[in-house]
């Protein structure tokens, strides 16, 4: 489906940074003169140009190419139909990648405007586009194919890869009392407490992310004594240390929806590898922007965790946001669903002191 408008009625709505904050606004037809001008005529002209777009929502996931990451904020509509007539005669009749057509222009204007800013995005403004939402479109995984594993033909093989032992740890140690612990609690230093609360954070998409850090093995007597007469033995408990907490890579977003792609979990397991320190994936977090203090994750947000973090310390942040409020809680497996975990959090002596999930100002 196409539009088609003079292209005097768009604008070029330009975002500044990871929480996309609008900057300001241009032409789109300044902009598409720039773009187009070695393909337009020459010195004064005789006649004015005159300049048609159409709008062809078919998607393109794909970055501006350049120096600075620029995103498509509107990838529904991809690419442009470009038609420029002069006096009655077509000088132009194409249709371009957006991307393509706008990003050389972009990047020298963001150049101009923030030299130091690496991340922007851009979307089309036009009124007959006012139905379509903003979101940074999930990017295309290269080198990645579909397989039938049910298929009597393999020439591979797919093997679980053991994980190492979890370490144990006293909790008694840390200043906790061991006997009102959870299945997974979470602990934090108040250092990236304070990261959670404060970081800046978009207010038109959601963004998510990685929780870096290590997890221990709950010791103590009381183990035993939760263990049923009948001799069954109880679950084990984990104390999650999150010391890191980074933007996932290669994602898309949306007003109401996150997605990680193959290349988010690639980006993180390199960073952890090169890290050079004894540093784990402990889960992941992402933001609610609509929902209101009192929701939880949502079911895709359940399946999500279930299906990709699958050790049973493995946890999911989410954080709502709320006019200027924000409030964090974390989340692990209990069975086919999942339970809300407590947090701690380490005060300037190394102790740990329970934190309720409660709502505070946004900075």
């Amino acid at each position: 489906m196409s539009e088609e408008n003079r292209a005097g009625a768009a604008t070029v709505l330009l975002y500044k940074g990871t929480s996309f904050d609008l900057v300001g606004k241009l032409t789109l037809s300044s902009l598409m003169v720039e773009a187009l001008r070695r393909e337009l005529p020459g010195g004064e002209p005789e006649e004015p140009l005159i300049m048609h777009l159409r709008y062809v929502r078919r998607p393109d996931p794909r970055l501006v190419d350049g120096p600075r990451t620029i995103h498509n904020l509107r990838s529904q509509i991809g690419r442009l139909g470009v038609i420029v007539s002069q006096a009655g005669e077509t000088i132009i009749d194409r249709e371009y990648p957006v991307r393509e057509l706008l990003g050389p222009v972009l990047q020298h204007v963001v150049q101009q405007l923030d030299p130091d800013e690496q991340v922007w995005g851009f979307c089309i403004d036009h009124p007959s586009l006012s139905g379509l939402a903003l979101g940074r479109s999930t990017p295309e995984v290269e080198g990645t194919m579909d397989l039938n594993l049910r298929e009597s033909r393999r020439s591979f093989t797919v093997r679980k890869v053991a994980e190492p032992p979890v370490p144990s740890v006293d909790p008694g140690d840390l200043g906790i009392d061991a006997a009102g612990l959870g299945q997974v609690t979470v602990l934090l230093s108040g250092d990236i407490h304070g990261h959670l609360h404060e970081m800046k954070l978009s207010r038109r998409l959601e963004e998510g992310g990685f929780l870096l850090g290590r997890v221990r093995r709950v010791l103590g007597p009381e183990r035993a004594e939760r263990a049923g007469e009948n001799g069954e033995a109880a679950a084990e408990r984990y104390l999650v240390e999150i010391n890191e907490v980074t933007p996932a890579e290669h994602s898309g977003a949306g007003a109401l929806h996150f997605t990680f792609t193959g290349d988010s979990f690639r980006e993180v397991n390199q960073r952890i590898t090169a890290s050079g320190q004894d540093r784990q994936l402990m889960g992941w977090y992402h933001t609610h922007l609509f929902s209101g203090n009192d929701s939880g994750l949502s079911s895709i947000d359940v399946d999500l965790h279930l299906g990709t973090f699958r050790q049973p310390w493995q946890v999911a942040g989410l954080i709502n946001l709320s006019g200027d409020d924000r409030l964090l809680r974390f989340y692990a497996r209990s069975g086919d669903s999942v339970r809300e975990c407590e947090q701690w959090v380490k005060d300037d002596r190394g102790r740990y002191r329970r934190a309720r999930a409660v709502v505070v100002d946004g900075q």
